[in-house]
């Protein structure tokens, strides 16, 4: 028996039972996609394809093994086995480093060594280990890189999406099938849909693909259509030969080999390279990202022993990722030995959707065939209008799990007389789709909403009516340009495990995904931040996410708040274009005043300009706000997307100011702390992080400014600390004046007496301070943080600037033994030796 039929039986034993002999694929690891033979290759599941392979065997041939593994890294196999000779090493397969070597055998220990490891290589383990390792340490292996699927994933979507752009180019870009025929991109959509399912079936060996001749377009799209029962539609009648798909199918078929690849990418790269942004308006086709709809559909806990009971049903379907999404989570948990067939069976009766759109619709069944390779369609997505006659409730009965991108709109007047009892429930369309869902009672959601879902008061309701339904939460803050079809900032629902009687609590979590991680989430779905926290239910009704250093909000949630001692206001607003309202020369009208929130600095105004007083040309009544009274004006537009968003300078001047900012007058009749103190309070980084989390990230909201938690009582040294600062400030515009230790230092010590009236504990007065890490501060002047980097006690920062705390860490004996100058060192050395 040779070392490979040892090796194949070995694999059987331990119950692979899809095991392909001199299977070919493509490296899409390489720069051409050059095609790899590996002698054996074991899956976990039918079809074969990156997704599930679990082992794979090689030759060395007298390569260095670890260079002989590595290369076969695209296969997707976490074990490699390469012979040499009558031995056998075993690799970890790693995405872009060297492989690992596990074991080192000989022919006669190769049975023992499939038994010792029998439990930790067996199909279900490394499936579930491929599948849900990143998600859930329960499933995960030592030996299951699991950073390998994303990176195979991110290198087959690039290349597919390149190959379908260069296939289609001239046909989607001239609109021309025949000489002189324009043609429609529903027509370009449906044969390139045939065509790749043509070349798949090829690449794969399916039996269907010898049943035609693939050399002639129309043969081969006449056998495609009628395995999948796929209608003939008007205008695509007659041959396509020497039609511009022509060339379009030679170029594809010589083009990366689908073999190894997992059906389902070819759904998603279908859907997002095929459907144009032009359809998608014409057609009305949207689509929600891969990324945003494997992740909701990851979180939701889905357990292989439930599965039989799991239903699926996505609303507003659109483009159907959701469901494509939901089918690969469901294969993968069902059981290994399943056919093909049955497995089929079992998810086309679990997985539906609903969309009134036909060309949508039509996009989301050819994107399922796509992804359910190689069975025939049955598919089940409704043409239902959703929002007549309370038809997404009755449709969401049933269903365990409900996923949905709904309509982000208002209804308008016409829709709210067809539509009444849908816009009875809300005047807008995410919360009466959501509304209506929750009627139905699934076990678990998730639903793309606005933004504004996180916080907005239009959504409170709704976030109430969700906890007393959920005891597991989850929202997920998106940035914009997420979707590609749409600027709008966006924000996640995963809302899971129903409300029993006796459940007390809520476990909320809260996740972000920053401007500067957003590539990287749409490239493998990793997210900035989740922060998390179990609290006893109806405590904060309608407050589910949890903010940035939430356990300091918590402590300070007995002081006394900002609105307590002073009003805030937005600024003038005209009724033409506001960026014509400021004039360099004062003009009659006009008045000495602030136009953008960019030239507030921390105690600091930029040089006034002028601004259109004249009540003709002004909106709303901040005119009559008292301009001329002494007051602190702020930044109501973000100075930046950071922490460092806010600051805030006292006015003296009688200047006005653009809605771009904020007046803020103490109240008068009650003891309040002068405007200075009041201005160090505003600039202090508990108020800019306490403002900076709970605010969007384009704007300040007045609510944050108003609801600002302030220290009871200050020492008096403030205002004389803030005169001194000033002071320094000033002399900013004299020459030779070196301000910048001077006011960093005054600025710090202000920071420091503020922090010391809020009375944080060291390790929460820490966790404010490191939130500001590596951010520039909106000074007047160069400023670093407070702490050195790396500088680990946690000691308040009125201590750490002491006098007393400076002493007892100076260096003295640096200073009492200090070194010989270089050159007497040198000679030293010299004479001692």
């Amino acid at each position: 028996m040779t070392l490979l039929h040892t090796i194949r039986n070995a694999i059987e034993q331990i119950g692979y039972s899809t095991i392909e002999k001199d299977y070919v694929f493509s490296d899409v690891f390489d720069p051409l996609g050059v095609n790899r033979k590996a002698s054996i290759a074991a899956f976990t599941q039918t079809p074969p394809s990156y997704r599930n392979a679990a082992i794979g065997v090689v030759e060395a041939n007298g390569r260095d093994a670890a260079d002989v593994a590595t290369e076969y890294r695209a296969l997707g196999a976490p074990l490699m086995f390469v012979i040499e000779d009558q031995q056998v090493t075993v690799w970890q397969v790693h995405p872009r480093s060297r492989s690992t070597i596990l074991q080192h055998v000989a022919l006669d220990q190769l049975n023992f060594l499939f038994l010792q490891n029998r439990d930790f290589w067996k199909p279900q383990r490394i499936q579930n280990a491929k599948s849900l390792g990143l998600l859930n340490r329960a499933y995960q292996l030592d030996f299951v890189d699991a950073a390998l699927l994303p990176a195979i994933e991110g290198e087959i979507h690039s290349k597919l999406d390149r190959l379908l752009n260069e296939t289609l180019a001239e046909t989607v870009r001239l609109r021309v099938v025949r000489k002189g025929e324009r043609t429609s991109e529903q027509l370009i959509f449906r044969t390139v849909f045939r065509l790749l399912a043509a070349k798949v079936l090829q690449d794969r060996e399916h039996a269907l693909a010898d049943t035609w001749n693939r050399d002639d377009i129309d043969s081969v799209l006449q056998r495609i259509s009628g395995h999948y029962k796929l209608p003939v539609l008007p205008g695509e009648s007659g041959s396509l030969k020497g039609s511009a798909f022509d060339p379009a199918w030679s170029r594809l078929k010589a083009g990366i080999n689908f073999r190894n690849i997992s059906s389902d990418d070819l759904a998603f790269v279908y859907e997002n390279t095929l459907v144009t942004e032009e359809t998608r308006q014409h057609f009305g086709v949207h689509s929600t990202p891969r990324p945003v709809a494997e992740y909701v559909v990851s979180r939701v806990q889905l357990q292989s022993d439930e599965i039989q009971n799991a239903t699926v049903y996505e609303p507003f379907a659109g483009a159907g990722v959701f469901m494509v999404t939901a089918l690969r989570r469901l294969r993968d948990l069902l059981p290994v030995g399943m056919t093909e067939k049955a497995r089929h069976s079992f998810l086309v009766k679990r997985i539906r959707g609903d969309e009134i759109e036909p060309f949508a619709r039509e996009v989301a069944a050819l994107s399922l065939i796509l992804a359910d390779y190689p069975n025939e369609n049955g598919w089940s997505i409704s043409a239902i209008d959703l929002f007549q006659n309370n038809n997404i409730a009755e449709r969401a009965k049933g269903s365990n799990l409900v996923l949905c991108n709904p309509p982000f709109e208002k209804f308008t007047d016409h829709e709210r007389a067809e539509y009444s009892e849908a816009a009875a429930r809300s005047p807008r369309k995410p919360i009466a789709a959501v509304d209506a869902v929750l009627d139905a009672n699934p076990d678990a959601l998730g639903f793309v909403f606005p933004e504004t879902f996180i916080d907005g008061p239009h959504y409170r309701s709704t976030r109430e009516r969700i906890e007393k339904l959920y005891r597991n939460i989850e929202i997920v803050h998106l940035p914009d340009r997420v979707f590609k079809a749409s600027d709008i900032r966006s924000s996640l629902l995963i809302a899971q495990e129903p409300r029993q009687p006796k459940d007390t609590t809520t476990a909320l979590s809260s996740t972000i995904v920053s401007v500067r991680d957003r590539d990287q989430f749409l490239k493998s779905g990793a997210v900035s931040e989740t922060r998390s926290q179990t609290r006893r239910s109806e405590s904060c009704p309608g407050s589910l996410w949890i903010n940035e250093l939430y356990e300091v909000w918590d402590s300070l949630v007995d002081f006394p708040k900002l609105d307590t001692v002073a009003t805030v206001h937005r600024g003038l607003e005209w009724r033409n274009n506001q960026t014509q309202a400021a004039q360099a020369e004062r003009r009659a009208g006009f008045c000495p005043g602030v136009h953008s929130g960019d030239a507030i600095r921390v105690f600091g105004i930029d040089k006034p300009l002028n601004l259109d007083c004249r009540p003709s040309r002004l909106r709303g009544g901040a005119i009559n706000l008292p301009w001329a009274s002494p007051k602190i004006l702020a930044n109501a537009a973000r100075i930046s997307r950071g922490p460092w968003c806010f600051a805030a300078a006292v006015d003296r001047r009688k200047l006005v100011c653009s809605q771009q900012l904020f007046g803020i007058w103490l109240r008068t009749g009650k003891p309040t702390p002068s405007l200075e103190a009041l201005c160090a309070i505003l600039n202090n980084p508990v108020a800019v992080a306490y403002i900076a989390s709970h605010s969007p990230p384009d704007r300040i909201r007045v609510g944050a400014v108003e609801s600002l938690p302030i220290p009871r009582t200050l020492t008096p040294k403030i205002d004389e600390l803030v005169s001194r600062y000033m002071s320094i400030l000033a002399e900013r515009t004299k020459l030779f004046v070196q301000l910048d230790s001077r006011a960093s230092e005054t600025l710090n010590e202000i920071d420091a007496a503020i922090l010391a009236s809020y009375d944080l504990s060291p390790r929460l007065e820490r966790r404010v301070l490191e939130y500001f890490r590596g951010e520039a501060r909106p000074t007047l002047h160069e400023w670093q943080h407070w702490f050195p980097e790396n500088f680990t006690p946690y000691i308040p920062l009125h201590e750490y600037l002491s006098p007393q705390y400076q002493t007892a860490t100076t260096p003295w004996v640096q200073k009492v033994f200090a070194p010989l100058p270089e050159e007497e060192a040198e000679a030293l050395a010299d004479y001692m030796d």
